[in-house]
């Protein structure tokens, strides 16, 4: 399920057929290619490190696939992708950060990933402070603090935002971009309908920022919002990608819903006109079929809050750019829920520790 979002018309299923998990770190692969077919001699990824392994990638940038289809994009190029990821990663060791903090939640600790989540809000200087002092105080009337309803569906299916990023943040993580633009290695398309944008967690993101983005702010406030949809196990993977709205690329995006527990959007910022979220009901349940259109906007550092099973889309963008960073949190292998806990499961997982 590299990436792909659910169109409406689809069913979600922890195993969908595509040879691939995006929640699941690629190894370095000594079989990468530089020539078209599989007749081109192998690389040995041992010997093509530093400039070498960068001169490699910027060589197939050329032949790179191309990101055409609008729906059920995740496929395009596969074998491709997979044959190359690793000399794609050591090219990128060479070529190297230009903003080393902005793949840290908590740029002063060694290690985010594995602290304790006070320790992370403590050092987390990337966050607005009301976001981290609620988070640390971890009270339901302090999370519920920071957060905005924005709509609700027939259900009673809410969607939420809050000021989530400092703008310093937004700038350097859009430089950062540009700057992994600028190396000439291949970017492969964020899922399987954005054409434009990269996988966060392909780059050297996900230990660091994605994981403890997700651990620490994402999965407590929609434990807190959701219960019967977000316990601990739901969120137990995170997959993370900035897609780009550009006029003369992607402009727009079609309903659909994500292939996730849980999803956070949060604007980046540059300079752009409309583009608002719509949002309608929530897949396999009594809103399904709703088709009132509620509308959120998008202003940078805002972060949207919904389930993913929460059907939305985008209005065009009139003018400009504009990025967004989007975390998915997932069961482990990607599993996503097809139905909310009853009450007695819900029982059955406090009492064992699991909610």
């Amino acid at each position: 399920h590299f990436g792909s979002s659910l169109a409406s018309e689809q069913l979600v299923s922890s195993a969908t057929g595509v040879p691939h998990c995006p929640h699941l770190h690629h190894e370095v692969c000594n079989c990468s290619m530089v020539g078209e077919g599989a007749a081109s001699e192998p690389l040995d990824l041992a010997m093509l490190t530093g400039v070498r392994a960068l001169d490699a990638a910027r060589a197939l940038l050329a032949k790179m696939p191309a990101a055409l289809a609008q729906r059920y994009g995740d496929v395009e190029g596969f074998e491709w992708w997979e044959s190359h990821a690793g000399l794609f990663e050591e090219a990128r060791k060479a070529w190297g950060p230009r903003y080393r903090d902005v793949y840290r939640l908590a740029p002063s600790l060694d290690s985010p990933s594995s602290s304790v989540a006070s320790a992370v809000l403590a050092q987390a200087t990337w966050l607005q402070d009301p976001v981290r002092q609620a988070l640390a105080n971890g009270s339901p009337s302090a999370l519920r603090s920071i957060l905005q309803e924005v709509c609700r569906d027939s259900a009673g299916h809410a969607v939420y935002t809050f000021d989530l990023f400092t703008p310093e943040f937004c700038d350097a993580l859009l430089h950062e971009m540009d700057h992994l633009e600028e190396s000439g290695i291949p970017l492969r398309r964020p899922n399987g309908m954005n054409r434009y944008g990269a996988i966060l967690s392909h780059l050297g993101f996900q230990e660091g920022l994605l994981e403890p983005l997700m651990r620490c702010v994402v999965a407590p406030l929609g434990h807190e919002l959701w219960p019967e949809w977000v316990c601990v196990s739901d969120c137990d993977e995170t997959y993370g990608f900035v897609v780009r709205y550009r006029i003369g690329e992607d402009v727009d995006l079609a309903e659909h819903a994500d292939t996730s527990n849980i999803t956070l959007n949060v604007c980046l910022g540059r300079d752009f006109a409309d583009g608002d979220l719509y949002f309608k009901g929530v897949r396999f349940t009594d809103s399904e079929h709703e088709q009132q259109e509620y509308i959120v906007g998008h202003r940078k550092g805002i972060a949207v809050l919904h389930l993913g099973g929460h059907f939305h889309g985008v209005r065009p963008i009139s003018k400009g750019e504009r990025s967004n960073l989007v975390l998915w949190g997932t069961g482990a292998d990607g599993v996503v829920r097809i139905r909310p806990d009853s009450p007695k499961q819900r029982s059955r997982r406090i009492l064992c520790g699991l909610s």
